[in-house]
């Protein structure tokens, strides 16, 4: 909905991560309005004389008021159309003024074709609002060559039923490359040795479905391999609940059933480690 605002007005609409990145001083003259965020807001040390209004996507519903604050995005992109279309419609009066009737002819088509062509645009995602889910769940292990294979085989034997598959790699750049393209859209708990680097482990951080890394050091008691998959339990127990409880929202009741009995078997499994 912001790009299709955005395409439409030009250059009317600057985008920046924080209220230091704007240069008031290159827009003298100009009717500025802020769209922020309740936390850059309230960050802001010194409202610039500039400014003559603010809209606030707000995390605290008290203060939620509609006029100048509100809960959702939705109703932030379609103030700032409002805003918008006021500030075309002004500027369209300006230079009728200015008997310019090609800039007010051009105006008052961008000022009648703002709101439409947000509707447009918002009627297409309210009728795909949300994106499938994905059950694709993968462990997969990146492991030094010192390590000792058993306590890998005693996990995979374990989520042997649970997981989509359990890929073990022994080279950093080979196992990154997989977790990044093979099935992009599914969910990866990564274990990695403690001989990699921190650096290895924000990396793999980085990626979106990347859900959780362990770090396994099988001379540790708190990273062997009976720790190790107690905490992959717990954690696996929670992901697959939380997958059940949105095919649930979505009347799926067939993932849902599936994500469920995966949970409960991964109960059972407590007992086992």
């Amino acid at each position: 909905m912001l790009d299709a605002l955005r395409s439409l007005t030009n250059d009317s609409i600057l985008i920046h991560n924080n209220y230091s990145e704007i240069d008031f001083d290159t827009m003298i003259n100009k009717i500025i309005v802020i769209f922020t965020h309740s936390q850059l807001m309230s960050s802001m040390k010194k409202i610039h004389s500039q400014l003559t209004h603010y809209f606030i996507l707000e995390d605290n519903n008290n203060e939620v008021d509609q006029p100048r604050r509100f809960n959702n995005s939705e109703d932030l992109i379609f103030q700032l159309a409002d805003e918008l279309y006021r500030y075309y419609k002004w500027e369209a009066n300006e230079d009728f003024r200015s008997a310019d009737n090609d800039k007010q002819k051009e105006k008052e088509e961008v000022a009648n074709t703002i709101h439409k062509q947000l509707k447009k645009v918002h009627q297409i995602f309210s009728e795909n609002p949300r994106p499938p889910i994905s059950t694709i769940t993968t462990l997969v292990w990146l492991k030094s060559h010192q390590d000792n294979d058993n306590d890998i085989k005693k996990i995979q034997n374990l989520f042997k039923n649970i997981v989509s598959s359990f890929p073990v790699f022994v080279y950093e750049q080979e196992c990154y490359v997989d977790v990044c393209t093979t099935q992009y859209d599914n969910s990866v708990f990564l274990i990695i040795d403690n001989d990699y680097q921190d650096i290895s482990v924000v990396g793999f951080q980085q990626l979106e479905n990347v859900k959780k890394i362990y770090r396994y050091d099988q001379t540790s008691s708190d990273g062997n391999g009976e720790t190790l998959s107690l905490k992959l339990i717990y954690d696996l127990i929670y992901h697959y609940n939380q997958l059940g409880n949105e095919f649930q929202d979505r009347n799926d009741s067939n993932n849902a059933k599936d994500m469920f009995l995966k949970a409960r078997d991964l109960c059972e499994l407590i007992n086992k480690c």
